[in-house]
């Protein structure tokens, strides 16, 4: 089979996702009682969510803002951009985000109507000491909901429990292994068992006190057969407990084993319909690849994110995607979403 059927016959299509986290993203749906507890304001927001990017529909404030709260990792995961940043001499900025900053970001957002937040990027949120009061503003403030990606290792049962309590709707759990000796590979720096525990501790503790809160897990995903098997077995392992087990496609982030794809006549991205995001540093960057802050709309420390994402610049950028013109951008050529769009 050639690379590229393989591709195909091991990611098959990419389906409608709820909460797209990556671009690479390919979604095993295993239960939607979650949902069923959500209210009508939340179902709206979805369904904006889909049309606003479909009908290229430029906003005054995105759906949807991505905050590094912290640029902090307890793990050294092969895999992972931040990894690769760190080993080049690439990745200064270590720290956490003030109360006073991150207030700054949620109350303009609230004022201007965002729906929904995500509590990290390159960093481990479950690091930052103010992660449960950062879930219990946000909420206070009406923001629908509010998720986070962790490697799961610093999920203690305390932390789950306040986080739930805090009103968290989504825990986006990386769990790239069934097979002990290849989870130590993968997430180097804990243990599999270790984050099995954890999870299945906050499933059980989702379970009795927020039960509309959405468990997913994933793994990263690679040609090699090995790794479709472990994600069958990690779906069965999961059975009734999680609510999804993704694939995360293996993305080559070094800028020297990168390649472009061939272009998708018609395409158009979502993200910067959708989204902006936030970097620790203070750049705001267009969508979830710009790991290495190519294309800058804005700091959001010295500006208005309202300012940012009306600028000349993000209207601009927006454009070309709503002109399909995505290919003229060189980041998006490396992009691997159109190809997996097909």
């Amino acid at each position: 089979m050639s690379p590229d059927k393989k591709d195909r016959a091991l990611t098959k299509k990419l389906e409608k996702s709820d909460f797209e986290t990556s671009p690479n993203i390919v979604i095993g749906v295993m239960s939607e009682e979650w949902k069923k507890l959500r209210d009508a304001e939340y179902k709206q927001y979805r369904l904006d969510w889909d049309r606003v990017p479909k009908d290229k529909v430029f906003l005054d404030f995105p759906l949807h803002l991505d905050i590094e709260t912290t640029t902090r990792c307890n793990l050294k995961c092969p895999m992972c951009p931040r990894t690769l940043l760190v080993e080049e001499g690439k990745f200064e900025d270590y720290g956490f985000i003030s109360r006073e900053d991150y207030k700054k970001i949620i109350d303009e957002g609230v004022r201007h109507g965002v729906k929904a937040i995500k509590l990290n990027y390159l960093g481990e949120p479950l690091l930052h000491k103010d992660v449960v009061w950062q879930v219990a503003y946000a909420k206070e403030q009406g923001i629908l909901d509010v998720m986070m990606n962790s490697n799961g290792s610093a999920l203690t049962e305390k932390n789950s429990r306040d986080l739930l309590d805090a009103g968290l709707d989504n825990m986006f759990i990386s769990i790239d292994a069934v097979n002990p000796a290849d989870y130590a590979v993968q997430r180097v720096g804990t243990t599999l068992g270790r984050v099995i525990d954890n999870t299945y501790n906050f499933i059980q503790l989702r379970n009795e006190l927020r039960p509309s809160c959405q468990v997913r897990l994933s793994m990263v995903m690679y040609d090699d057969p090995k790794w479709q098997r472990q994600y069958e077995a990690l779906k069965i392992m999961w059975e009734g407990l999680a609510d999804g087990v993704n694939i995360n496609k293996y993305t080559e982030r070094a800028p020297d084993a990168q390649h472009e794809f061939d272009e998708r006549p018609g395409f158009h991205c979502a993200m910067p319909f959708q989204r902006m995001f936030l970097k620790y540093n203070g750049n705001v960057t267009v969508c979830c690849i710009d790991d290495r802050d190519e294309i800058v709309m804005g700091n959001w420390r010295d500006e208005k994110l309202h300012d940012i994402w009306n600028s000349d610049a993000y209207n601009a950028f927006r454009r070309t995607q709503a002109d399909n013109k995505y290919y003229d951008v060189e980041m998006c050529r490396r992009c691997p979403l159109p190809k997996m769009m097909e």
